[in-house]
């Protein structure tokens, strides 16, 4: 099931560097670490909201649990990991106000999600 986070404003310089890192290298690839196991599969999307924006999602490739090494940052993550290298711009990015944790997309988001990628 597809799911949307938040990039926390301390963040985002982070995520900037890693989405370069990504650029650069075809083997590269980014994670987000969740506490718990959410209902994710290989394939499914995980939405950003960036700045008060959904800016689009990325493919989730594969999913591991423990903990994950950040070669960028020189840091380790523990929790369940959702690797992904496949980023998608949203044609038409939706405003929406940061939260903590994940949520899963359905029902209106969805709906929203879903026509701004036509």
């Amino acid at each position: 099931m597809d799911i949307i986070v938040t990039t926390p404003k301390s963040e985002h310089e982070t995520a900037r560097e890693e989405a370069e890192a990504v650029r650069n290298d075809p083997e590269a690839y980014w994670f987000r670490t969740l506490r718990g196991k959410p209902s994710v599969q290989v394939g499914d999307r995980v939405y950003y909201v960036d700045n008060g924006i959904i800016t689009g999602y990325g493919v989730v490739f594969d999913i591991e649990s423990g903990d994950q090494w950040d070669d960028i940052h020189e840091r380790s993550w523990r929790g369940t990991h959702l690797k992904q290298r496949v980023w998608v711009p949203l044609k038409a990015p939706i405003p929406m106000k940061g939260f903590q944790g994940f949520r899963y997309v359905q029902g209106e988001l969805k709906a929203k999600l879903e026509a701004a990628e036509k």
